[in-house]
């Protein structure tokens, strides 16, 4: 077999090894377009839609939003929503959590702990200032956005969120 061919079935290999992961990290959610999975180690698994989430008992807070990569949205501003530990105990979270994975439609995601997730400045927020959140996909923050009012940056807010996983 020439050296050209072995390197080439090599490279292949590796692009193959290297498609899987991706895909499954990458791969469209399989609900539909606003809706939420709430996931992992809970003993009621839910699948929350936008007008769901709107039933819950509505939470405002102010915070300010200082972020370096989208300086025109810095100030002070209030966002409403449902707080996370509402939709934790509402999906059953089990009493030895740990830890909340929340992830975007883009695949962006962040882990906060189960404190963070618990607290009551910690929501998912539908609306800024009283307007909905516009769709990740259009640019905005939404339709749903992880807020957590404690965190003096924005790092961890998560724009667009579609799931929610308890480890």
């Amino acid at each position: 077999m020439k050296k050209a061919t072995k390197i080439a079935i090599i490279v292949f290999i590796l692009l193959i090894a290297a498609a899987v992961p991706l895909y499954y990290y990458t791969r469209p959610a399989s609900t539909s377009v606003g809706t939420i999975q709430v996931k992992g180690n809970v003993g009621n698994p839910m699948n929350i839609t936008l007008s769901q989430l709107k039933t819950y008992m509505a939470a405002t807070i102010q915070v300010t939003l200082t972020s370096t990569s989208s300086p025109s949205e810095n100030g002070i501003h209030n966002y409403t929503g449902a707080l996370l530990s509402t939709l934790l105990q509402q999906a059953h979270a089990s009493p030895n959590a740990t830890s909340v994975y929340i992830q975007a439609s883009d695949g962006y995601g962040t882990t906060i702990s189960i404190q963070d997730a618990m607290n009551q400045r910690t929501i998912i927020a539908y609306a800024r200032d009283g307007s909905p959140l516009t769709p990740l996909r259009n640019g905005g923050e939404g339709p749903a956005r992880l807020i957590i009012g404690t965190d003096q940056y924005a790092q961890r807010w998560i724009r667009g969120v579609v799931s929610i996983q308890v480890s």
